[in-house]
């Protein structure tokens, strides 16, 4: 346990065995080299109660970017930040509820900086902080509640309707996505009309606008107990994180033909990312106009390509073997025709598109949300209709498109995919609760049932073998390896007190799971003891996707954040060889 006197804190740790933690982390760190032209700032934290892994902020506003450690024994070292002008603070998560004023420090090149800082209880700001409530406090008993649990709060989290707040147009707004907005909706549609009884809608906008709009503050469940982290084990993390450029007054999404639209309505939104072969982070932003960004993690640097047509949405993207950035549009304008769109990185410009069902396979009349986008060993595109029951492949020697619509219901909710190294396009049916693989060469589905009902299932990750599949319970807080050879699954419970699992990559030994619950977190799954390790995010977020680099670097957006962008996560700073994406 950390505390507040250092004097006090070193004694406790030495007679609680912690001594040789901190001799350990301190001569590996002290004789790792930073990135030439950077500077390494160290110090001390104390506070007027215990605390454990405090998280300390380097924020360098002119740069946007943002660093972030944790303290280990009331210490802590952050290395590799650019020169510049920086606000340096800390506060703790959770139960612990502390914080610190901001000092201002200056770094230069090569400089190493000491900062000694001291937390006392937080105080939250109504209009710009977060108040952690009760659930039935944010949530309070009325007409539209049990509805609005039931569908909005079991597929999104119980904390991503309190970072809202919006007005009774946007609400409905909201529910028309969900529902359909007027079209068919047997295929694809979140909402089914069995979910709804009459007057289930008018309650649900109304109670969403009376406790979640406009002038409602941002609120998260309070938690009964913390995140379950190990100290020793986050005192070499580093996260940074690198926030999207404000639009000009009346331009981007501040322009008035486009602040109204779409699910941000006037705000950016990093979506998910990708590095392509030069260590450049690529962005979607689904803020209307939509765009590709362009984020150099050496400098920070960033530049916007606008989508061909930027009214429409789009959610993932995806990087082929010859380095074209694959970004398919979802509920385009005409909804009923989306569009797969490649762009050309070396001469900034968009070179392909492609409808995604010129034969219309799917009816018109169905709505069509393509989603995930993977590449199979011949470079062939395949993306997922989350909304539209259907599965596309674009051919790269033919450059044609063909389409299957998923045979196993009318309303699978195809959600995240991935592919395995014999080509086997396995999906996540979020609606049935099962895993389902495709064979191109049969064209056959084939469905995997999984251990937990109901199965709120996310995205997919594929094992180092190339063929196990990871995946997990969004609403059960559990990870999930399926063994395709034997049908078989193992199961394990994430040890916090609510999980809410996203994304899986596998590098090793290691499994990565992004996590939204109790304000969002990376964690580490150990395959060979089945130990977690969690790294709390630096704002409270949810994480729709991450993407793991070769050295072991894990990159994502913070969606529902308050600030916008894109962040990496680099679990041994000592190791950092390079400020390009690695």
């Amino acid at each position: 346990m950390e505390g507040a006197s250092m004097k006090r804190i070193y004694a406790c740790l030495m007679t609680a065995g912690m001594g040789s933690v901190l001799a350990a982390f301190y001569l590996t760190t002290a004789a790792a080299t930073p990135v030439a032209g950077t500077a390494t700032v160290t110090g001390t934290v104390d506070a007027p109660k215990s605390f454990k892994a405090a998280q300390v902020y380097f924020r360098n506003r002119s740069k946007r970017i943002l660093y972030m450690v944790y303290t280990v024994g009331g210490r802590f070292q952050a290395m590799n930040l650019l020169p510049g002008d920086y606000e340096v603070s800390v506060k703790t998560k959770g139960l612990q509820n502390l914080e610190s004023g901001v000092t201002n420090v200056s770094l230069a090149a090569g400089q190493k900086a000491t900062v000694n800082l001291s937390m006392h209880d937080a105080v939250v700001n109504p209009k710009t902080g977060v108040q952690y409530l009760t659930f039935d406090e944010i949530y309070p008993p009325g007409p539209g509640q049990d509805f609005v649990k039931k569908t909005c709060v079991n597929c999104h989290g119980q904390n991503f309707i309190p970072l809202h707040h919006w007005n009774e147009q946007e609400w409905t707004a909201a529910l028309d996505l969900m529902t359909g907005g007027g079209r068919k909706i047997d295929r694809g549609v979140m909402i089914q009309p069995e979910d709804m009884k009459p007057g289930d809608r008018e309650a649900a906008v109304k109670y969403l606008t009376q406790h979640f709009g406009p002038n409602s503050p941002t609120r998260a469940v309070q938690v009964e107990r913390d995140m379950p982290v190990d100290a020793a084990k986050l005192a070499k993390a580093i996260y940074i994180e690198y926030y999207l450029t404000p639009d000009a007054p009346g331009q981007g999404v501040n322009s008035p033909e486009y602040s109204k639209m779409g699910p941000t309505r006037g705000k950016r939104m990093g979506q998910d990312v990708i590095l392509d072969p030069d260590g450049i982070a690529w962005v979607t932003d689904r803020g209307i106009p939509t765009r590709l960004v362009r984020v150099n993690p050496a400098t920070g640097e960033q530049k916007d390509f606008f989508m061909p047509n930027p009214k429409a949405q789009v959610h993932d993207l995806n990087i082929d073997k010859n380095g074209l950035v694959w970004v398919p549009e979802n509920e385009g304008f005409p909804v009923e025709s989306p569009k797969l769109h490649a762009f050309d990185r070396k001469t900034e410009k968009w070179v392909q598109s492609y409808d995604f069902d010129p034969t219309h396979v799917i009816p018109l009349d169905v709505q069509k949300h393509p989603h995930s986008v993977e590449f199979d060993s011949s470079n062939n595109v395949w993306v997922d209709f989350i909304r539209g029951n259907g599965l596309a492949k674009w051919d790269s020697e033919t450059k044609k498109m063909s389409t299957w619509r998923l045979p196993m219901s009318s309303n699978s909710y195809p959600y995240g995919m991935t592919i395995d190294k014999n080509d086997g396009i396995w999906m996540a049916l979020q609606h049935r609760g099962t895993l389902a693989k495709f064979d191109p060469k049969t064209q056959k589905f084939t469905e995997y049932p999984v251990p937990t009902t109901p199965y709120q299932i996310r995205r997919l990750g594929i094992g180092s073998d190339g063929l196990t599949i990871w995946s997990g319970s969004f609403g059960a807080g559990t990870l999930v390896k399926l063994d395709p050879k034997t049908g078989k699954t193992n199961q394990w419970k994430i040890p916090s007190q609510v999980s809410e699992p996203y994304d899986f990559m596998i590098q090793g030994k290691s499994v990565w799971i992004s996590d939204g619950g109790q304000g969002g977190a990376l964690i580490r799954f150990d395959t060979d003891d089945q130990s977690f390790t969690f790294f709390p995010t630096p704002q409270i977020t949810d994480i729709p996707t991450i993407w793991i680099t070769k050295e072991g670097s894990i990159w994502y957006c913070p969606r529902s954040s308050a600030e916008p962008g894109v962040g990496v996560l680099h679990p041994d700073m000592t190791k950092i060889t390079s400020l390009a994406g690695n």
